[in-house]
């Protein structure tokens, strides 16, 4: 009997403890204090030289950000191509611990065309310093200071496919590279219904990845601003292919006003042919589908065939021994740029051979043709 009076006392005791504990507890507002100040560009006049790309261009620094209580605070390096910042383009987030960030001349010039800058002529660029807690809350801005740059030709950016979705699967080191040709970069092939995929801007998940510019992804990796419907968000740094599985025509507009990203069904969207065959002026064939020369099958959707090539060498594959609908050459034109296209979208592979034995294989899976000695 003594023992629960005793507990109850006890526990009256803790409640009131408790309570008071509670009524004593204040609510910890944060609120800036000072505004991030840019305080040095190590240049205010950049030509940029396109022989030199992984020089050093510019390094900016700015004084730490102040908060009215002790918080870790991360900055964001932003450009404009007008002062009130219309349109702000991000060049890279720093981490608290660094208040200095050195750019170099690549890094400059791909900022530079993203905000409008013509090659070969001085025009302004604009900075400032943007710094923020947590995911992106409680911002504040710097002052805005400026410099004159002069780029170099507007190189626009690599794309490399990994992922679940496409025929590498998540090996970095093997991601596809897409065919370049200005601001487009396309690709035929391989990508599987509700997988997860991204880009890449290099043979390595850093530094650079690309995927759907949307509140719920990365802020790093914020990139394209419209996707067809077959492509939608997946998490915070992946998209995800919902379309049926097949060979599809990938294409990346990179316009800085458009960066769209588009997955088109392939007029040939199969790749497990059963055989394939080479058609040209090589190995006697002199253009006559019927004596095609059959191709060795190695894998799904990729065939060999080793032959003389000759200096005007041109050839195309077929996956039947005549010109019909199954066709691949060359993407889009005639030329020798190791991107397979189907019909209506290809030419001729054209070669410069020396009389010498090669070997020629097709990846029609991957996308791919390789001609090697």
């Amino acid at each position: 009997m003594k023992t629960n009076i005793l507990s109850k006392i006890l526990l009256g005791f803790l409640t009131i403890i408790s309570l008071t504990a509670c009524a004593d507890r204040e609510l910890v507002t944060v609120e800036n204090s000072t505004a991030p100040i840019v305080v040095d560009l190590s240049s205010s006049n950049l030509f940029l030289d396109q022989n030199f790309p992984d020089n050093p261009a510019l390094t900016i620094s700015w004084s730490n950000a102040s908060y009215s209580v002790p918080v870790s605070t991360n900055y964001k390096v932003e450009v404009s191509a007008d002062e009130a910042f219309t349109a702000p383009q991000l060049v890279s987030n720093v981490t608290e611990s660094n208040r200095t960030v050195t750019y170099t001349a690549s890094q400059i010039n791909t900022v530079a065309q993203a905000i409008g800058l013509k090659e070969n002529i001085s025009g302004k660029m604009y900075v400032r310093i943007t710094s923020y807690l947590g995911a992106d809350d409680l911002q504040s801005k710097s002052n805005v200071t400026s410099l004159m740059v002069t780029p170099y030709k507007l190189v626009y950016p690599d794309f490399y496919l990994v992922g679940a979705a496409s025929y590498v699967g998540w090996t970095a080191a093997s991601a596809q590279i897409l065919h370049k040709d200005d601001k487009f970069s396309y690709i035929y092939t391989y990508l599987e219904k509700d997988q997860n995929f991204r880009f890449l801007g290099q043979k390595d998940w850093s530094p650079i990845n690309y995927s759907l510019d949307d509140s719920g992804t990365d802020l790093a990796n914020r990139y394209f601003k419209q996707a067809t419907p077959n492509i939608s968000l997946a998490d915070h740094e992946n998209m995800k292919f919902t379309g049926e599985t097949g060979i599809y025509k990938i294409t990346i507009n990179a316009d800085k006003n458009t960066k769209s990203l588009d997955a088109v069904i392939s007029k040939i969207p199969v790749f497990d042919i059963p055989q394939v065959y080479l058609v040209g002026n090589v190995a006697g064939v002199n253009w006559v589908a019927e004596n095609a020369a059959t191709m060795t099958k190695t894998g799904a959707g990729v065939f060999e065939f080793t032959t003389t090539l000759p200096a005007d060498a041109e050839f195309k594959f077929l996956g039947q021994k005549s010109f019909g609908d199954l066709d691949w050459g060359n993407i889009t034109a005639d030329g020798n740029t190791g991107f397979l296209g189907p019909k209506d979208d290809n030419g001729n592979i054209k070669f410069t051979g020396d009389g010498g034995s090669y070997k020629i294989t097709v990846n029609i899976k991957a996308g791919t043709y390789t001609i090697a000695k």
